[in-house]
């Protein structure tokens, strides 16, 4: 994997990236607009930090027909997000720490994708039962979406410390 990152580590691997990114994640933004009028400005659990058989009733139960056809849309733009966003942020990662001898740490974004897969799953099911959903399966993704978010910023933090060490560098040599 670390293999790919770095053969994505151009400019020109990075600008397909970030483009592929943008035109997935505006369908996704467009389509959340979309179902957000449907439903009465109820979006997607998502975004939540968790949730309750209450919030999955609220939010699902707003959709009605045309909202779960969006709602399956985001769904499989949902795909191709988390690959992209975690790539992108693996790729400058890599970029940052290269030569230092810890290309390794280029995969730590790539676990807030897997978390977010993992959540997505659950999600689908969730969507697919609805209104027959279990309160395990309700639990289960509720609990995945907190992991999801810890992974996102445990991930993050060697792009961050990164960032941090390569502006203090500039800053040095100024």
């Amino acid at each position: 994997m670390i293999s790919l990152i770095s053969q994505l580590a151009t400019r020109r691997g990075l600008t397909v990236l970030i483009i592929a990114y943008l035109v997935v994640f505006g369908a996704i933004l467009m389509t959340l607009g979309q179902l957000k009028e449907v439903s009465g400005g109820f979006g997607i659990l998502d975004f939540d930090q968790g949730y309750t058989r209450e919030r999955v009733t609220e939010v699902l139960g707003s959709y009605g027909e045309r909202g779960f056809s969006l709602y399956g849309r985001i769904q499989l733009l949902d795909i191709f997000n988390p690959a992209l966003y975690s790539l992108i942020a693996a790729v400058f990662t890599y970029i940052l720490w290269k030569g230092r001898g810890v290309d390794w740490l280029c995969l730590a974004p790539l676990l807030g994708g897997i978390g977010d897969y993992t959540e997505n799953v659950t999600l689908f099911l969730l969507a697919r039962g609805y209104p027959d959903v279990s309160d395990d399966l309700i639990a289960l993704s509720s609990t995945l979406s907190l992991i999801k978010n810890a992974l996102l910023v445990v991930g993050l933090l060697p792009l961050l410390v990164g960032l941090i060490r390569w502006g203090i560098g500039r800053l040095q040599r100024s």
